[in-house]
């Protein structure tokens, strides 16, 4: 595996991942952000379905896509 394709992913997730999560916490301790709302359950729920998706898309044009180039399949 090329790791000059990984540690950018790695490196823009991880970080992002660290402070979406302490963007997260601090809206819980302040009161921003309340589990008991159905809103705000579902917001945190599209705001990691968002992230996940764009991991993964990230991800296949990384990964996958370069193969594409030239007629090779996966």
């Amino acid at each position: 595996m090329d790791m000059l394709r990984v540690w950018p992913i790695a490196c823009q997730f991880g970080v992002g991942a660290i402070l979406c999560l302490a963007g997260i916490l601090a809206g819980l301790r302040g009161g921003y952000f309340d589990l008991k709302i159905a809103e705000d359950r579902r917001f945190l729920l599209i705001l990691t379905a968002g992230y996940l998706l764009l991991l993964a898309a990230t991800c296949v044009f990384t990964f996958l896509a370069p193969g594409w180039a030239d007629g090779g399949a996966l």
